[in-house]
């Protein structure tokens, strides 16, 4: 009896099922490629059936930090894709952030994705942090594999593409990527027929002025930019995505955000302040940035699902001292991320959105910028607005108890207020509910909670 057969029969005899051991070979090595390569290769101790039983596992999932050295981390890539290379790879996934290795070595992993994109891999994901790894560009092949459905870059340069055949691409992670030209990267999301999803986080030495995201089948996209520097250049981002339901954007730097055919976006996560950072402030009277804002807001007025941050409110609250907003009609779930103490633009917004059900308040590190903002005696009341939680921690000071007392007195169907009280008022709680019960309801319904 071999050494299966006797844990088996072990088993058995004990009274214990060994399901792991019925299982066929393909169903293991789908349940292992769900690991990282370095733990799956550990199975191999278990028993002469599994010894050889991670070659077949159709996922590549690891880094040179999993090896002692870097000429072991090499070969064992090389060893690895070359066993069993006429089988198709489901997914591969690298780290490399080693430094000082020969400059021969730099093009490993362009040799790797040719490697792979010949063995029409459908998922690619690596990391390249060392050192050199702008100074050469991905292979052209990874622009013609049929077989791929999601990519993730990281730290490296891609290519112009003259040729891209992408059929399959719904979902593309481009993070801290550099391009070979300015149209590279608007080439290339042009020409991915079936793309979905598309997050681009970048440092602005990517040298892209003017960024399109042209796609007739993008869902979600995502931009995330480095807040750190400060840059001369008017930078633009560009989108025409008819289909797009999700947009998050989180970024400082960029001067003008334009939206064109936002018809279907539902969801949006906003994070800008249009380059109106350190000395800049809003002019009134600069009509282009004044129409781009106006624009860009009517873009997102369709929305029914939003997040907001306290600096992006603060452009919204400047803006509309000189301009009307637009009305955010479908609007039913608002959270805004505030700053500091100052709630006061927060009444601003809340008007332009006449079928807001849910609100609520959340809390950021960023620092607004000074100024003085004065609370409005309200407009009109808050005639859909039904719940709001106050997750910002809660400490019963004046500024604070204002908003409260506006939210109260003009929540006319008001059904739940819940506060989240500050650690370090736990035990005034008392004194903060004797504060709350003052406030007048007009909403005869409304419960106050205090957690």
């Amino acid at each position: 009896m071999d050494e299966d057969g006797d844990k088996r029969a072990r088993a058995k005899g004990s009274g214990e099922v060994d399901w792991i051991s019925n299982l066929p070979d393909c169903l293991l090595c789908q349940v292992l490629s769900n690991l990282p390569t370095k733990d799956v290769v550990k199975t191999s101790v278990l028993s002469t059936r599994w010894i050889n039983l991670w070659k077949y596992v159709p996922v590549l999932d690891l880094g040179n930090g999993d090896f002692p050295e870097y000429n072991t981390f090499v070969g064992f890539v090389d060893g690895f894709l070359d066993f069993n290379s006429e089988s198709s790879l489901q997914k591969f996934k690298l780290k490399d952030d080693c430094d000082g290795h020969n400059e021969p070595e730099v093009n490993l992993i362009s040799r790797w994705i040719n490697t792979v994109v010949t063995r029409k891999v459908k998922h690619i994901d690596v990391l390249d942090d060392s050192s050199g790894s702008w100074d050469f560009q991905m292979p052209t092949t990874l622009y013609t594999c049929e077989s791929l459905v999601s990519l993730k870059l990281c730290g490296l340069t891609l290519p112009s593409p003259k040729f891209v055949s992408l059929p399959s691409l719904k979902v593309m992670d481009l993070i801290i990527a550099k391009f070979a030209d300015e149209l590279a990267l608007e080439t290339l999301i042009s020409l991915c027929p079936v793309l979905e999803r598309l997050t681009i986080e970048r440092c602005f030495c990517d040298d892209i002025q003017v960024l399109r995201v042209l796609s007739q089948s993008l869902l979600s996209f995502t931009h995330v930019a480095d807040s750190s520097q400060d840059l001369d250049e008017d930078l633009v981002v560009a989108i025409d995505a008819p289909r797009l339901e999700y947009l998050m954007l989180s970024d400082h730097r960029v001067a003008s955000f334009i939206l064109n055919n936002p018809a279907s976006l539902v969801k949006a996560d906003i994070d800008t302040v249009f380059n109106l950072i350190f000395d800049k402030t809003f002019d009134p009277n600069d009509q282009q940035k004044r129409n781009m804002i106006r624009n860009f807001l009517g873009g997102i007025s369709g929305v029914k699902d939003m997040a907001i941050a306290s600096s992006t409110l603060e452009v919204i609250y400047d803006y509309s001292r000189c301009a009307p907003l637009p009305l955010f009609r479908k609007l039913s779930f608002l959270r805004v991320e505030l700053a500091g103490y100052k709630w006061e633009m927060l009444p601003i917004f809340l008007q332009s959105c006449p079928n807001l059900k849910s609100l609520v308040v959340g809390y950021t590190r960023y620092q607004e910028k000074e100024g003085n903002y004065i609370l409005p005696e309200p407009q009109c009341f808050l005639s859909s607005l039904e719940y709001v939680k106050i997750e910002r921690p809660f400490k019963g000071e004046a500024m604070e108890m204002k908003l409260l007392s506006y939210l109260l007195e003009n929540s006319t169907i008001l059904k739940k207020l819940t506060l989240c009280l500050d650690d370090s008022r736990k035990n005034e709680e008392s004194v903060i509910l004797k504060k709350l019960l003052t406030i007048p309801r007009i909403s005869g319904s409304c419960q106050v909670v205090v957690l």
